[in-house]
């Protein structure tokens, strides 16, 4: 995950054009050099899942992808992809409900509560933190997928599944038992109904580095472990329990 820094609102001469209508200026949202949002006015902000990057044309649902959820859990804010609407459309149309590129390249944003609230709804139509839906136990199962490397837990369509005999070392300790902790935590958090919340790690808790048997042998630092138990880890520096 990476956290919202900058966020500023850009006028830009639209590019949006509808026939017989002249264009107009419309609300860019950035964070440093990241364009979040390409159009403030067309968002569909009324509904649960909105789409972030609008199709020239200006209407929402033209074009494919370009789709989040945003999501409050403990005391910050989450924007991650749409991960219910990917799950409800048929298979040829999943794709249409993608995240943005940018979620792609560096993974779901979050935000402290003060900072959503005193930047994010002042700049653009966001929703009231505390109006904002609870993240799931399934959601959180599916951002803990999305920010593994290399899809290692699956596509984004699929359930999350660890790859068979992905991993081959860890930073400290049993990496056998450090898999078989890692599957339970993901199939535990995949049947709950418990509201799971995202908290900063303490000093007590190891971050747990596992190897993946890859070109390169990537590091996934996926685990924390404070002496007693395991907890699935998300950077930056993000416990899930």
């Amino acid at each position: 995950m990476w956290q919202l820094s900058n966020p500023t609102i850009k006028r830009a001469k639209s590019k949006f054009s509808v026939s017989g209508y002249p264009k107009t200026s419309i609300t860019e949202l950035w964070d440093n050099d990241v364009q979040i949002i390409n159009a403030v006015e067309r968002v569909n902000w009324e509904d649960d899942d909105l789409q972030f990057q609008i199709c020239a044309c200006g209407y929402v649902g033209c074009q494919p992808s370009g789709w989040v959820s945003i999501r409050q859990t403990a005391s910050i804010a989450v924007i991650i992809p749409a991960f219910t609407s990917i799950k409800e459309a048929s298979q040829d149309l999943a794709a249409d409900y993608f995240p943005p590129l940018y979620l792609h390249k560096k993974g779901a944003i979050f935000t402290e509560k003060d900072f959503y609230t005193n930047h994010l709804s002042n700049i653009a139509k966001f929703p009231v933190f505390e109006e904002l839906r609870q993240l799931t136990s399934w959601e959180t199962s599916k951002l803990f997928q999305w920010e593994a490397p290399s899809e290692v837990l699956g596509h984004i369509e699929r359930k999350p599944s660890l790859l068979p005999d992905i991993i081959m070392a860890s930073s400290d300790g049993s990496f056998i038992e450090q898999t078989e902790h890692l599957i339970s935590l993901i199939e535990r958090l995949l049947s709950s109904n418990h509201t799971p919340r995202l908290r900063r790690r303490t000093q007590q808790e190891q971050v747990i580095s596992l190897y993946l048997d890859m070109a390169g042998f990537p590091q996934w630092d996926a685990l924390s472990f404070d002496g007693a138990k395991y907890s699935l880890y998300l950077e930056p520096d993000y416990i899930i329990e």
